[in-house]
């Protein structure tokens, strides 16, 4: 049977890589993925945040090592495993198929995000603007932080 499911989301830190005993490279991520509508009044309202531990294997595991916090990517993958999670955050472990770095909001890029500043401003892709320390997961975005003059 087949089985898939294609998520997108933001990585919550720099992935983390190993080799198991028996030599085979692996590298893993957390994603978190956080849905957006808009409420009766017409703002937009952040839904609840989950959380998807990510598991590459061999090449794809090589490949994915220089994503970085912050940067938007598309997973997807062939395989939920189980897993227990200590806080009240839902979370599922995925073993990927494949990886690729989201183009919907801005231009590809992958590394290192530009350090932000106090008082830097973030622009969402909906036009809002918040302060870009009040929002660190969105203001790792580099197309969408404006340095305050």
């Amino acid at each position: 049977m087949l089985f898939t499911v294609v998520i997108e989301g933001r990585l919550t830190s720099t992935p983390e890589t190993g080799t198991t005993s028996a030599g085979r490279d692996f590298t893993q991520f957390t994603l978190i993925h956080r849905d957006r509508y808009r409420d009766h009044t017409g703002r937009w309202v952040d839904a609840k945040a989950m959380f998807f531990d990510v598991l590459c294997w061999g090449e794809l595991a090589t490949r994915v090592r220089n994503l970085s916090r912050g940067d938007l990517v598309i997973v997807e993958a062939g395989q939920l495993m189980p897993y227990l999670n200590d806080s009240d955050l839902p979370t599922l472990k995925l073993g990927a198929r494949n990886v690729s770095v989201s183009m919907r909001f801005t231009d590809a890029h992958a590394g290192p995000p530009v350090r932000q500043r106090h008082g830097d401003v973030v622009t969402t892709p909906d036009g809002e603007q918040y302060a870009a320390d009040v929002y660190p997961d969105i203001a790792t975005d580099r197309e969408l932080v404006h340095h305050a003059r």
